[in-house]
């Protein structure tokens, strides 16, 4: 293997260089990092565990070169603090491995501030080889011609995924963009998870031993122990993701297959907007007064749910730990009406900018070697994020046994929907959020709510 790859990167050294200068696009949305480590908490109920898989695990060591200096590969991102420190750990320990690449990760600020700056690297026809994205940027990225799709990448025969290591990676890790043909242009080596987090000590007292499964099973839960104005079922963040999630959960979907149209103002729509008016009209949900409150009032013992990414894990222990008003507590898929749970999986990717053959190949082998095992482990022990690879469990043993609630929540993988890839799904992002703040303060009835944001949102994808 390494012959072949040397014999590989020596051919490709007499390419000749090409870069390519496209338009700058449109200012993406601010996402928040996730938290850096895992907590410890009571089990969650047993869940179907992934079938176990026995992939062929990808190259450690990169490919190498005596001839000539390494690829030289600008890799630039938005992780910050401890995961900034663990991130630079892995490039180092990548270069170390060989010596036909050499990798140099940049910390380029906020997702905001990074997006803007690859814009103008575009422009000035300077892009960085590779960078860490939201799928609404990318979907920029390619409107300007910048960066490469991956699906000839991921079948190269000397750098690419095997049979197995395909049936190893998640599916929901890897981006296919339908208004681009259907082709790959981002892959992931970490994602986070839409979680409900439930107070099962409220839950007890009122009659009930486990979360509920469905949404009439969340309804009797609420019944039961909301008593306003002291405590509530349930505190809602307005945020498109929750939509999504319930909207997967009753087996919707929130665009057209080819992504040119709105899908999420069907029945599942409808019934998720009818539900929020249902919790509100019957006092049994608040909306948050600010940012985090949930988590507070979830560790006061004021709510019995919260819903929110599995990255707010460190968190709602920290603030439980702090308040010392709530000892049992867990997390669990969302309700369903689906024959199995579904969960929102989301977080950014990995893309390639077009640069020349040898560096694009080059990008994607460090790539290819972050999602695996061992080095997608070390991330994952740090950051708290899921890995790309179901095989990738055993080399997280000591992890899981230390933070049960993250091992449970790892079942859940198998069950992962994703958001949608178009640019435009950042101001729907903000339609959806508009119809369940108008549902919630009775300002809309869910019909008027979902057809308002429904028109706003193919207006933006008939514009993008």
């Amino acid at each position: 293997m390494k012959k072949n790859l040397f014999n590989f990167f020596a051919l490709l050294v007499i390419i000749s260089l090409a870069a390519c200068a496209p338009a700058a696009t449109t200012v993406a949305p601010t996402n928040p990092p996730p938290p850096t480590t895992a907590p410890t908490a009571a089990l969650l109920p047993s869940t179907t565990v992934p079938p176990t898989i026995a992939p062929t695990a990808p190259p450690t060591v990169a490919p190498t070169s005596t001839t000539g200096p390494a690829v030289e590969i600008a890799f630039w991102h938005g992780q910050s603090t401890t995961q900034q420190k663990a991130l630079n750990a892995l490039v180092d320990e990548f270069n170390a491995s060989q010596s036909g690449i050499h990798v140099t990760a940049t910390f380029q600020g906020t997702y905001t501030d990074l997006y803007k700056k690859a814009t103008s690297a575009i422009a000035a026809g300077t892009p960085p080889e590779m960078a860490i994205a939201y799928q609404n940027d990318v979907s920029n990225y390619i409107k300007s011609d910048a960066v490469v799709p991956l699906d000839d990448l991921m079948a190269d025969p000397l750098v690419g995924f095997t049979a197995d290591d395909l049936k190893d990676v998640f599916p929901s890790f890897i981006d296919h963009y339908p208004q681009y043909g259907g082709k790959v242009y981002s892959i992931a080596f970490m994602r986070s998870m839409e979680v409900m987090y439930y107070n099962a000590d409220m839950l007890k007292a009122a009659g009930f031993d486990n979360p509920p499964a469905t949404w009439d099973d969340f309804m009797k839960v609420c019944a039961a122990v909301s008593k306003p104005p002291d405590q509530y079922c349930y505190e809602m963040n307005t945020d498109a993701s929750r939509f999504a999630t319930w909207v997967f959960s009753r087996g919707g979907t929130m665009l057209s297959a080819d992504g040119t149209a709105v899908a999420f103002n069907g029945q599942e729509g409808l019934d998720t907007l009818q539900f929020i008016s249902d919790l509100f009209t019957k006092k049994y949900a608040i909306v948050i007064a600010k940012a985090f409150q949930d988590q507070t009032d979830f560790s006061l013992g004021k709510i019995a749910f919260a819903f929110g990414s599995s990255a707010g894990l460190p968190f709602y222990k920290t603030a439980i730990d702090q308040a010392a008003k709530v000892k049992g507590w867990a997390i669990a898929p969302s309700p369903h009406t689906t024959s199995n749970p579904v969960v929102d999986l989301y977080g950014p990717s990995v893309t390639i900018f077009k640069t020349t053959p040898e560096k694009e190949k080059a990008a994607f082998t460090f790539l290819k070697w972050l999602m695996g095992n061992t080095p997608n482990a070390e991330w994952i022990k740090a950051t708290s994020y899921f890995p790309a690879r179901a095989s990738t469990k055993a080399a997280l043993a000591d992890f899981i046994t230390a933070n049960p609630l993250y091992g449970n929540a790892y079942s859940w993988l198998q069950y992962g929907k994703t958001e949608p890839t178009t640019a435009a799904w950042n101001p729907i992002r903000g339609f959806i959020a508009d119809a369940m703040t108008a549902v919630a303060n009775a300002k809309m009835t869910p019909k008027q709510a979902l057809d308002d944001a429904a028109t706003k949102a193919n207006n933006a994808l008939a514009g993008q």
